[in-house]
């Protein structure tokens, strides 16, 4: 029963968008059955639902479901289990979750017999899908195998200069048995947890083409106990947001979209958030991809995600998405400025529970402010948290093309002249060609070394958004002292500040200095370099084997200790 948790997730879709999204709603037997339930009207919730399952028989088992679990919360047996039975009878019995409002059920025979009906499905559905799996391992495999006979023959490139042109021009050579839409793979973390994702290809895919690439984080996270054994594009479209398979599958790019746990996730807490770098990584050394055009978006938790990688860990990416996002990192603090290295396309609905409007205005404004690119889109009619990812309608078709039509002229710039890095754990210390080794927060903090914030109001109630809360809150946290550095460098010239900062490291590429010249650093106004450097061909094949990147080519790195003033 693996598989549990991901299909309830998509159940809770299925189940809550017809309650939670009254105001749009299409049918008045919905509208009735949502309003019952808001009142604990159980048998009058039951009634409508019945009515829904007539008025639309394609979704008339996800209604037998409603009415299930509206029967169990009235106590009534007898109904709970004629009607969950027609569920499991139907073809969305390993898809429905049976959730907390039938514990009291589980001593009753029929629903233990009824329950191991479920689980006697689910196994052997799920035998099923790891049969059908195998030949995805071995591809996987296969690739993977290619990508290393690439890297062999790197290696015997005795130059540093040869090998660092060579990586720019050549790319692994792999041979595509696979044709479908889908490609199904796994990603090891820590070792021993396996992380299914599904990567879609597009639309005429061409070997000998290098392809920008979007990530998509889905949401729920906290929901997440267990991974599924495979990724399911037949099952799982709806969990992940039908319209953004349907853009990226339109727009000729290749999408990745990972599985997460409450554990191991892109937002707390930060066991996981290596995922998605390595992810990119290994999708990397299967398919061409255009260094410079690779992307991170996502829904609720999963533009939550996509909003701590622009703060945290931004260097693998052009630019970042998101959708209802609340924009806040949650394993530590919220260093804003840290943005102006990237950009963010943010969308927002105006009754979202998840984070208010108003908020969003406000941080639209903040962005501006400390020039960052930020986009503010808004969506407003009464559309709730879960509207962008479940309606499919011609305002949320243009709401996706404008957001991949943003996303897909930005092109990551790995040597932009200027940089600013802020953070306050150093596993998170570095943004493109400058890194913070460590950290001295016991020092007083440098004047310029500020953190912004402010208050939030417009809260919405879960599940009944059209209330707003008598509720104000900080919109970021700061748990733990920082250490932040503006760096800059022209001219083979690097100048750095710092605060509570000990030691930096500064990553040269061909590209942004002059190699035949000598280099000087200067930190806090001090001179601590000045002199020549040469590239290091060991250096330049680790970082190429670990990244994967024929555009941030590294060849020496330069580690400095902060001069006491």
């Amino acid at each position: 029963m693996k598989n549990t948790i991901y299909l309830t997730a998509v159940t809770v879709i299925k189940i809550l968008i017809p309650l939670l999204c009254l105001a749009q709603s299409k049918s008045p037997a919905l509208d009735s059955m949502g309003a019952n339930m808001g009142r604990q009207n159980w048998e009058r919730a039951i009634h409508w639902a019945l009515k829904a399952a007539e008025a639309d028989p394609s979704e008339k088992n996800w209604r037998y479901l409603n009415a299930a679990t509206f029967a169990s919360r009235n106590h009534n047996a007898d109904l709970a289990i004629k009607y969950a039975t027609l569920v499991v009878d139907s073809e969305i019995a390993t898809n429905a979750g049976f959730g907390s409002s039938f514990d009291w059920l589980r001593k009753d025979s029929r629903w233990i017999q009824l329950m191991d009906r479920v689980a006697q499905l689910k196994e052997k559905e799920r035998q099923k899908r790891i049969q059908e799996s195998l030949p995805f391992r071995n591809y996987q495999r296969e690739l993977l195998g290619q990508t290393e006979n690439h890297l062999g023959s790197l290696a015997n490139i005795s130059s540093a200069e040869e090998l660092s042109k060579a990586i720019q021009v050549t790319s692994p050579v792999h041979s595509y048995s696979h044709s479908g839409r889908f490609g199904y793979y796994w990603l090891t973390l820590s070792d021993s947890l396996e992380f299914p994702y599904l990567a879609q290809l597009p639309i005429n895919f061409d070997v000998h083409r290098r392809y920008p690439m979007v990530v998509v984080l889905h949401g729920a996270v906290s929901r997440q106990i267990t991974l599924p054994d495979v990724a399911d594009s037949t099952r799982h479209i709806a969990f992940f947001g039908r319209p953004f398979f349907d853009r990226a599958y339109q727009s000729g790019v290749i999408a990745v979209f990972p599985y997460s746990t409450n554990r191991y996730n892109w937002m707390m807490p930060d066991d996981g958030f290596d995922l998605v770098p390595n992810l990119v990584r290994q999708v990397k050394k299967m398919y061409s991809i255009d260094d410079q055009r690779v992307y991170l978006a996502g829904h609720s938790n999963g533009a939550t995600g996509a909003f701590s990688y622009l703060l945290k860990q931004p260097g693998l990416f052009a630019g970042f998405a998101g959708l209802n996002n609340r924009p806040q990192v949650r394993t530590g603090g919220t260093f804003l400025l840290n943005g102006t290295n990237r950009s963010f396309y943010n969308v927002s609905t105006d009754y979202d529970y998840y984070f208010p409007l108003e908020g969003h205005r406000t941080l639209a404004n903040l962005a501006k402010q400390l020039n960052i690119d930020w986009v503010n889109q808004e969506v407003v009619g009464h559309r709730n948290h879960s509207f962008l990812v479940n309606s499919q309608d011609s305002t949320v078709v243009k709401i996706y093309e404008a957001l991949f039509n943003n996303l897909l002229v930005k092109r990551r710039n790995p040597f932009q002249p200027r940089l600013y890095w802020e953070c306050d754990n150093v596993r998170h210390g570095r943004v493109d060609w400058l890194a913070i080794n460590e950290l001295d927060t016991l020092i007083k903090k440098a004047s310029w070394h500020t953190h912004q914030n402010f208050a939030v109001t417009g809260w919405r109630e879960v599940m009944n958004p059209e209330i707003i809360l008598d509720s104000t809150s900080q919109a970021f946290g700061f748990p733990r002292r920082s250490g932040a550095v503006e760096a800059y460098y022209s001219n083979n010239r690097f100048e750095l500040k710092t605060s509570r900062v000990k030691s930096v490291s500064i990553y040269l590429s061909p590209e942004m200095i002059d190699f035949k010249k000598p280099i000087a650093v200067v930190i806090n106004g001090i001179s601590v370099f000045n002199g020549n450097v040469s590239a290091n061909r060991e250096f330049i094949i680790d970082a190429y084997r670990r990244e994967m990147d024929h555009q941030a080519i590294w060849v020496k790195r330069l580690q400095f200790r902060v001069p006491k003033k």
